[in-house]
């Protein structure tokens, strides 16, 4: 007599711990969700884009998209450098108008850095105008470099780190960056 209720509380619990879980997938089913960085705190983990990767910033405000649209080698000047040339897309993915300022920065396979904040185009940066939502601007920045042989250590791969402020007036902003892209520039991008 005692069986039969015991065996009743045995099945009870068995049916209500088995609502409590969840199904698995078949065997071999799996669905993988993509690490795709968001923000500039994934990229301090040493996480680059590749070279024509797109990577979405947040602001307090709004939300733009950044990608690499082309580099451009420049005459040799009489002393011997050159510029080299970073157009960096600015999508205005948001609500409201964006302007921005950005410092691009690269560095070669040997760890020699071209640029920087407060370095690239004569330590000014890339400026846009303020950009409507749905409407994107490249705009263009550079780096100084000195000789053939940094040119072409360039040309053999680089790291760019570009580093974006936004700029809320006309007046120039601090330069305390809010948002960092780094990408790896593939050997032959560069040309």
């Amino acid at each position: 007599m005692m069986k039969t209720p015991i065996i009743i509380l045995i099945i009870t619990c068995l049916v209500l711990s088995s609502g409590c879980t969840t199904p698995s997938s078949g065997p071999g089913v799996t669905t993988p969700s993509p690490v795709i960085p968001t923000s500039a705190d994934s990229l301090m983990n040493g996480e680059a884009l590749p070279v024509y990767g797109n990577m979405s910033h947040t602001t307090p405000n709004t939300t733009f998209d950044v990608s690499i649209y082309e580099f451009e080698i420049g005459e040799v000047a009489e002393d011997g450098t050159q510029e080299l040339t970073i157009y960096i897309r600015a999508e205005n993915t948001g609500t409201v108008p964006i302007q921005l300022v950005w410092f691009s920065k690269l560095t070669d396979l040997n760890g020699k850095t071209y640029g920087g904040l407060g370095i690239s185009k004569g330590g000014v940066g890339a400026r846009t105008r303020f950009i409507e939502p749905g409407e994107a601007e490249a705009a263009r920045d550079f780096v100084i470099i000195r000789s053939d042989r940094d040119l072409e250590a360039l040309k053999n791969g680089a790291t760019l780190d570009v580093y974006f402020i936004e700029r809320p007036t006309d007046e120039y902003p601090p330069l305390n960056p809010e948002y960092h892209t780094q990408w790896t520039i593939d050997p032959g991008v560069i040309k």
